[in-house]
């Protein structure tokens, strides 16, 4: 169990297990807190559930991490990432914007900057914006994307973490190779590789 934000003992946790759970309700909780994974990254919830969710987790010894604009009754403002800290205590926080990670980092969580690489410009901007913000993590989507990893990791020493449409082990294998530190998951048949 993780006991401390540090990043690089998450780091150590994703060298250990490299696969990440994502859940989005209860039965995929129940799934992940029984799996070999370290990590769970909740990209689906309410204001009423979050709450039960983290502790959930948190009490099973695994890392949380909540996805700021996936989360229905939580603003997506500074003021949502202090409240979630102060009440909630996750691990960290998965986040589209720049200006939450920001935030977060001031308050000790640990940080993922989500980027989608859609085309050349959006992976020029996501560059630029992690060279400025600096989060502890990036997640790069869609993973399926090895040359994208391999550009980010030339031009940023920030560890990746390589989301979305992963269906198998070997696309998992593929990433890793080519330099992702971990990959995060919904499929739960991958959590046990």
């Amino acid at each position: 169990m993780i006991t401390t934000k540090k990043p690089d003992l998450l780091l150590d946790q994703l060298e250990a297990y490299p696969i990440i759970a994502a859940v989005r309700d209860e039965k995929d909780i129940a799934e992940a807190l029984a799996s070999p994974v370290k990590v769970i990254f909740l990209i689906n919830g309410t204001l009423s559930n979050i709450r039960t969710r983290i502790s959930q987790i948190k009490e099973s010894g695994k890392v949380v991490f909540v996805h700021m604009e996936m989360i229905s009754g939580l603003s997506k403002d500074q003021a949502a990432v202090e409240f979630l800290h102060m009440e909630m205590k996750p691990t960290g926080i998965l986040t589209t914007k720049p200006n939450l990670t920001q935030k977060a980092r001031s308050l000790g969580l640990i940080t993922i900057q989500r980027l989608f690489m859609l085309d050349s410009l959006s992976i020029q901007t996501g560059i630029k914006m992690v060279n400025v913000n600096r989060p502890d993590l990036i997640e790069i989507m869609p993973a399926i994307l090895p040359k994208v990893i391999l550009r980010l990791k030339k031009e940023s020493t920030i560890p990746i973490i390589a989301g979305g449409m992963v269906e198998s082990k070997e696309e998992i294998i593929d990433l890793l190779k080519v330099g992702a530190t971990a990959v995060s998951t919904s499929k739960s048949d991958l959590w046990y590789l």
